[in-house]
C-alpha cells in the first residue's frame, strides 16, 4: 500500500505585499532629473546646524545628494542650493553610503545671495581707520589715500638688471 502525500508549496516567485500598480505609478510620476554638480547645504535645527553637500541630479520634485563624509541626517531638513538662490524643505527618501535621495515637500523659497566675507590686509584696515579718525573738513586724507592707490603701479616686480658681462650665468655655481 502506497500513501501519497501532497503538500501545497507556495510558489517562490510571489508578488510583493505592496501593490505593483502603486509602485509603477510612483515611478511614472517621478519627474526626469537632470544631471548636476552644484554645491549645496542642508540646514536643520532652525538653521543652527548645516551640512555641506553636492547636488548630483536635480528636478522639480527632488534631488540626489552626495556628501564628503558620513553624517546622521534628519528625516526632514531645508536644502539650500548656492547657484540656484533658493531654499526648499526636503524629506529624505533613501540613503546609500555617502549618497541620499530627497523629495521636495514645499515650494521653492527664494533666498538672497550668500554674503562672502572679504578680508583686507591689516595695513589697509589700519590706514582706513586712521583716516576716518583724522578730522578734516574736506576728508583730505581719505581722498589722498584713494588717489595714491589709483596712481600706484600695477605690478611691483623688482627691476631686472642685465646679466653681468662674463659669459655663462652663475646659476648654481660658486665663484
Amino acid at each position: 500500500m502506497t500513501v501519497r502525500c501532497e503538500t501545497n508549496m507556495p510558489d517562490a516567485k510571489q508578488e510583493p505585499l505592496t501593490s505593483s500598480e502603486e509602485t509603477e505609478s510612483d515611478i511614472n510620476e517621478r519627474a526626469r532629473r537632470a544631471r548636476a554638480l552644484k554645491r549645496g547645504k542642508l540646514l536643520f535645527n532652525r538653521g543652527l546646524r548645516s551640512v555641506p553637500c553636492i547636488i548630483r541630479n536635480l528636478s522639480d520634485t527632488g534631488a540626489k545628494l552626495e556628501f564628503e563624509q558620513a553624517y546622521l541626517l534628519p528625516q526632514e531638513f531645508d536644502l539650500q542650493i548656492d547657484l540656484e538662490d533658493f531654499e526648499v524643505t526636503c524629506e529624505r527618501r533613501w540613503e546609500e553610503g555617502l549618497r541620499c535621495g530627497v523629495e521636495f515637500i514645499s515650494e521653492k523659497r527664494p533666498v538672497g545671495k550668500l554674503r562672502a566675507q572679504i578680508l583686507k590686509s591689516s595695513d589697509d584696515a589700519l590706514t582706513e581707520e586712521i583716516d576716518e579718525l583724522r578730522d578734516s573738513p574736506d576728508n583730505y586724507f581719505s581722498r589722498k589715500r584713494v588717489m595714491d592707490e589709483k596712481n600706484k603701479p600695477e605690478s611691483e616686480q623688482p627691476v631686472r638688471t642685465a646679466r653681468p658681462a662674463g659669459g655663462k650665468p652663475g646659476f648654481g655655481k660658486r665663484r
